[in-house]
């Protein structure tokens, strides 16, 4: 099991899909969120598919722009959703269900009725608004290890009964020698899709500064088998020293103001840190911020770690798209991608430094291997294809 497959013809087949995406759900600076969602369903759209987007909230969720509670019809929730749709040409094919209503209703649910597949990102899409009677219904995963051990160690309920088939990003998801639950399930591995249109090669004369965009924190710890699997901070503190040792700037967008008595001692040790709110307050401020960095710097969530599981970052391909090197922390890819030319994965402090190196000395090579990376291993097109072929569709 491994998404590196040798070139060859794949099946062409199309039809009617409908994706439940996480758009409305996070309306004020969330670009990279709403990028996972579009990268798919634009990417299904590009290989000819029939695609409509779907996302179910309740009414309680709809807010205004400083996080209070508002109508839905003035909230920031659906000014998002109708700005991105509009932005994409999707406005005849998506339907944000708002406690369970939606315009247009009927004629969703006539699409529904006949889509050939059903693709809940996440798992989120919880709605009986609508049925899919026909439809192979398939559950997503994007946070590998985490998702099955809430399932399994909390008894929390991820939706898992509601599908047939279960796509994962974690690479090597249920292999002899990841430490992570499968919940009895075969999960299917794939890259995160990034639809290259949108996403060109963006290459630098000269290295200016690595960057990332991330959470402090991630998400809450949680248990396994006695070993805790925890969120970002815990595997920050592994690398506090690093960016004094580099010979060029590593730049984090986070949430400064959330963590600013934590970062001190980053400080210290080399980091710089950007607010990310008006990087993320738009897909284009988000873009326009990961094509003008030189490469990406990042640190994973320790349960990505301790589970070797192979989790890839939806955001890292996008980066490599644009022709910025990765340098990331290592989450037991493996052998899965090419290393050392466009991808440096690292396990130690010294190990992060020497890849560093390595890119800023052969940058103009580094670029190029990154695009190529993704338009080997990342373009929508072939993860898609690819994903297509093994659900025997």
């Amino acid at each position: 099991m491994t998404p590196r497959v040798p070139s060859r013809k794949l099946r062409s087949v199309s039809g009617k899909i409908v994706i439940g995406v996480g758009i409305a759900s996070h309306p004020i600076s969330a670009a990279g969120n709403t990028w996972n969602s579009l990268n798919w369903a634009l990417g299904f759209r590009d290989l000819g598919w029939d695609v409509w987007i779907t996302e179910a909230i309740d009414a309680d969720r709809c807010i205004d722009a400083a996080w209070r509670s508002a109508p839905a019809e003035t909230s920031v929730n659906v000014a998002y959703w109708r700005e991105i749709v509009g932005k994409f040409d999707l406005q005849d094919r998506a339907t944000l269900l708002i406690g369970g209503a939606a315009p247009g209703l009927d004629r969703f649910r006539d699409f529904c009725a006949e889509a050939d597949l059903f693709l809940n990102l996440s798992g989120h899409f919880k709605s009986d608004a609508v049925t899919f009677p026909r439809a192979l219904k398939i559950y997503q995963d994007g946070d590998p290890a985490f998702t099955q051990v809430w399932a399994e160690s909390y008894g929390v309920d991820m939706n898992f009964a509601a599908h047939d088939r279960f796509v994962t990003a974690g690479l090597r998801l249920g292999q002899p020698d990841t430490f992570a639950p499968t919940c009895g399930i075969d999960w299917i591995p794939t890259f995160p899709p990034v639809v290259l249109e949108y996403w060109p090669y963006a290459p630098q004369e000269a290295f200016d500064r690595f960057t990332s965009i991330a959470h402090w924190e991630g998400c809450k710890s949680s248990e396994w088998r006695g070993e805790w699997f925890h969120g970002k901070r815990e595997e920050f503190e592994k690398f506090t020293d690093v960016p004094r040792a580099v010979s060029r700037p590593i730049e984090l967008a986070m949430h400064v103001r959330d963590h600013a008595a934590e970062l001190g001692p980053f400080r210290e040790g080399g980091w710089r840190f950007t607010e990310a709110g008006p990087i993320c307050s738009t897909i284009e401020a988000h873009g326009e911020y990961i094509r003008g960095s030189a490469a990406e710097f990042s640190i994973a969530k320790g349960g990505y770690v301790l589970s070797r599981a192979g989790w890839f970052s939806d955001r890292a391909v996008c980066y490599a798209a644009s022709g910025k090197p990765l340098v990331s922390q290592d989450t037991g890819v493996g052998d899965l991608l090419p290393v050392g030319e466009g991808f440096h994965p690292f396990q130690t402090p010294a190990e992060a430094i020497a890849a560093c190196e390595r890119v800023i000395a052969d940058f103009p090579a580094q670029q190029r291997a990154a695009r190529a990376l993704a338009e080997e291993y990342f373009d929508s097109r072939k993860v898609l294809a690819r994903l297509i072929d093994r659900l025997n569709f």
